[in-house]
């Protein structure tokens, strides 16, 4: 069933007493979830952010049993993340902040940059740690 197409109800449930504040609220943001969710692809993905969490989740549900990084990285959506350029390096480094993950090929290939000492490659922890300290230093991060 296509809700954006089901018409809204002929009562105003905003001067309703029976019904609660919450339940006016729940009820306006269900039809401003509803709303964008049946919003054409190319005008969700138009916003960077939108269409950067799109692609992470899909890269994530993707590659979750993968263990081979390259085949990480060469995910099509991985990619398409990449081909965001450099609006998607505040999203990585704040997606690193809160969950590492191999995201340093992508930032690598953004920036040209590598933070990452010799010492640290193959320990996740602190290469992340290295790619956050780079950030904060370039102020994509506080």
């Amino acid at each position: 069933m296509n809700y954006a197409l089901v018409p809204a109800t002929k009562h105003d449930l905003t001067s309703c007493p029976a019904i609660s504040e919450e339940a006016k609220l729940l009820r306006i943001r269900a039809e401003q979830l509803l709303a964008d969710y049946y919003k054409p692809l190319s005008t969700r993905w138009a916003n960077p952010a939108i269409r950067f969490c799109d692609l992470k989740d899909e890269w994530e549900r993707d590659t979750a049993i993968l263990s081979s990084i390259t085949e990480i990285a060469m995910h099509p959506a991985y990619q398409q993340i990449i081909g965001l350029g450099p609006v998607a390096v505040p999203l990585i480094l704040y997606e690193m902040s809160k969950r590492p993950n191999h995201w340093f090929w992508a930032l690598k290939s953004i920036t040209g940059e590598n933070p990452v000492p010799p010492s640290a490659r193959g320990n996740i922890q602190e290469m992340t740690n290295a790619w956050l300290n780079w950030g904060r230093e370039q102020r994509y991060l506080p």
